[in-house]
């Protein structure tokens, strides 16, 4: 067609791994080799057009290498005077022929790209059809000579110039497509949709007065600080308080008395080491004395005042802790205190049936003046002898001892629950890995404390991420891992959230790689 400067057009579709689907098409509606030669004493005429239909088959990939197809041909044409090479077709040298043919044909080709978006095609085959036109004896106009119906074999010979707009190195990176989209068509992806990180506090290295806390209730953090004389006493709380016993109507502190040396012992060393770490910011011990419900109310009041100064001073005096630093209350007589002990009888022990319990509970909720509540238990003397024998020996102490402390603030603690973590949640995973791996102390937290872990994880993650450095990527699972058997819940949605996301980003970074190379 282009040797006889008839425009012509061909495109073609991808329909699946092999094969593509295209429709041809020519018109030449000039009557001579050049568009402007219109002479009319030239009584050489060729004019068509032509509509073919075809189907490919290629051996390896869509639009490279060998192929064979199949096309369907109709053309219309008026030629006459026309001189061919032998004299092939004599008819045309002679006459003049206007009318159409219909014919299918088989072809084999090759196709390659010698440059980005150009390919080159041989293709030889051969058609076979029918071709019906009317003969006329001159090329403009003459009588009708005959109506004639040929059968006929074609040969096909093209050489094409094909413009792709996906260029070669798309095909060349074909089977990448083919894994990130699933399919053998040009697939459009997005990027995935980061989940939410998941990050908690860094906790700050168990101290000295931590690790006595665990190990002694009565010592506690001093955001657990409750005034203690506004509490119940009650028998669940005995082994979160300390208890220092005193004689009868008596106030002064003997370490001979009960088990006093080990409590006082106890309570001494606890304070000394406490007060001698140098992690402890904050101390405060709290000492509420009480009194047995025996004996007048005024006087019971004063002697437990008494009772919690002796345990105080007897403190400042062997631990060098200030006065200052001692919350010092008498709570009185220890009615709740019995109230709690009859409650832990009330189906009866101790010598108690569960009837002498009742009325005792009776008198406690009935009365609220103390005085009048002791004449009443008195009534009856072989009840209150049993009372005074089994349950109020244990109520002449100092109540409640409790010591409470604070810890200085962990310069380590503070940079990852501060800079670090600033860093992460601004998604600027780069600077806070290079912060970490720079500082020996952030990094030895990292190997100790699970949240670390798990948030020196996930930067170092999303850094491998965009490097695409495996090494590093699995590096920072690992921490994440750890992290999560150590118990953190964070890590474990990291892991949920990572084994979503990662494939996702992958899959994307190589789709855009093939992208932009094309």
């Amino acid at each position: 067609m282009d040797a006889l400067s008839e425009p012509n057009l061909g495109v073609e579709w991808k329909t699946g791994e092999h094969w593509s689907i295209g429709l041809n098409g020519g018109l030449k509606p000039w009557p001579r080799w050049l568009a402007w030669d219109w002479d009319a004493a030239n009584e050489t005429h060729w004019r068509n057009f032509i509509v073919s239909p075809e189907a490919r088959y290629y051996v390896n990939e869509v639009f490279k290498g060998f192929f064979v197809g199949a096309d369907a041909v109709y053309t219309h044409y008026n030629v006459g005077r026309v001189s061919t090479p032998f004299s092939i077709f004599p008819e045309v040298e002679n006459n003049r022929l206007q009318g159409s043919f219909w014919g299918g044909g088989l072809f084999v080709g090759y196709a390659w790209w010698p440059w980005q978006h150009w390919r080159l095609e041989l293709a030889a085959g051969a058609l076979a059809g029918l071709a019906a036109y009317d003969r006329y004896d001159c090329a403009h106009c003459g009588t009708k000579l005959a109506e004639e119906r040929r059968a006929a074999v074609v040969p096909q010979l093209a050489l094409n110039v094909a413009w792709n707009p996906v260029g070669r190195n798309r095909h060349e990176e074909l089977k990448a497509a083919r894994m990130i989209s699933g399919t053998d068509t040009i697939t459009v992806l997005s990027p995935p949709v980061a989940f939410v990180v998941h990050l908690e506090d860094v906790k700050p290295p168990l101290t000295r007065a931590d690790s006595l806390s665990a190990e002694y209730p009565w010592i506690q953090p001093m955001d657990k600080y409750r005034p203690l004389t506004y509490l119940d006493l009650s028998l669940s709380s005995r082994d979160s308080l300390l208890f220092v016993n005193f004689e009868l109507d008596s106030y002064s502190l003997r370490r001979d008395y009960q088990n006093n040396a080990q409590v006082l012992d106890r309570m001494q060393q606890a304070a000394e080491e406490v007060l001698g770490a140098d992690t402890t910011g904050e101390l405060m011990v709290s000492v509420v004395g009480l009194a047995s419900i025996e004996g007048p109310k005024q006087r019971n009041d004063t002697l437990a005042v008494r009772r919690a100064r002796a345990v105080a001073d007897y403190l400042v005096n062997r631990t060098g802790l200030d006065r200052r630093q001692f919350e010092v209350v008498g709570k009185g007589e220890a009615w709740d205190w019995f109230r709690a002990q009859l409650m832990a009888l009330r189906e009866g022990g101790n010598g108690f049936t569960p009837a002498e319990v009742k009325s005792l509970l009776d008198i406690i909720d009935r009365e609220t003046d103390p005085d009048v509540r002791e004449r009443l238990l008195k009534a009856s003397p072989a009840l209150y002898d049993k009372v005074k024998e089994n349950l109020l020996s244990d109520q002449r102490n100092s109540g409640y001892i409790r010591l409470y402390y604070s810890n200085l603030p962990d310069p380590v603690t503070r940079s990852w629950n501060g800079p670090v973590s600033n860093l992460l949640k601004a998604k600027r995973y780069r600077e806070a890995v290079r912060m970490i791996e720079s500082d020996k102390d952030l990094l030895s937290r990292v190997k100790a404390d699970a949240e670390a872990a798990n948030a020196y994880g996930i930067a170092l993650y999303f850094t491998a991420l965009e490097d695409k450095d495996t090494a590093r990527e699995n590096e920072a699972l690992r921490w994440v891992e750890e992290a999560a058997r150590k118990g953190s819940e964070a890590a474990r949605q990291n892991l949920k959230g990572i084994e979503v996301y990662g494939p996702a980003w992958k899959e994307y970074e190589a789709w855009k790689e093939v992208m932009e190379e094309n």
